[in-house]
């Protein structure tokens, strides 16, 4: 995991290293050449999509995702580990159905289709989805796993 942690941060921060400069080139042509760059608008839409779909399963992946702990800080510890696990077995629901399944099915819809501006295969900027998914899914399984062997040993202490 400390590997792919890695690599999505040097994608990340590389896109937006990208998008920054992207964003500066639209401005400098926009308002300096007044002449305003045709590509760069669609180009930083989808940067941002795949900044979106691989930012998500990284900040999963760290655990510094967006939780409201104000209901589970009430629960046992007991309690806290079988909302864990369902909350794993959720994400793991929908990210294989919702995201991998479903994102497949849109990219093979967008066969044929080009993007407006920049002419790049419609299906490059769909497959974000499920790949999103796949990684969703690599980082739930080990924590799932993980939080059920935590449920049998507070279940064992109990008796």
């Amino acid at each position: 995991m400390k590997r792919l942690n890695q690599i999505l941060e040097y994608i990340l921060a590389l896109l937006m290293a990208v998008m920054v400069a992207g964003c500066f080139w639209q401005i400098f042509t926009r308002f300096v050449l007044n002449n305003p760059s045709q590509w760069t608008e669609e180009f930083l839409r989808y940067a941002l999509i795949w900044l979106t779909m691989l930012g998500v399963p990284y900040a999963y992946g760290k655990e510094q995702h967006i939780s409201i702990g104000f209901i589970t800080n009430t629960f046992t510890k007991r309690g806290t580990v079988k909302d864990k696990i369902f909350i794993e077995i959720l994400v793991l629901f929908l990210s294989t159905f919702v995201m991998i399944a479903g994102g497949i099915m849109v990219s093979v819809n967008a066969a044929g289709q080009t993007s407006p501006a920049l002419h790049i295969p419609m299906q490059f900027y769909y497959i974000g989805v499920p790949i999103c998914g796949i990684l969703m899914v690599v980082y739930c399984i080990p924590r799932l796993v993980g939080f059920i062997k935590e449920y049998k040993e507070l279940k064992k202490e109990e008796k």
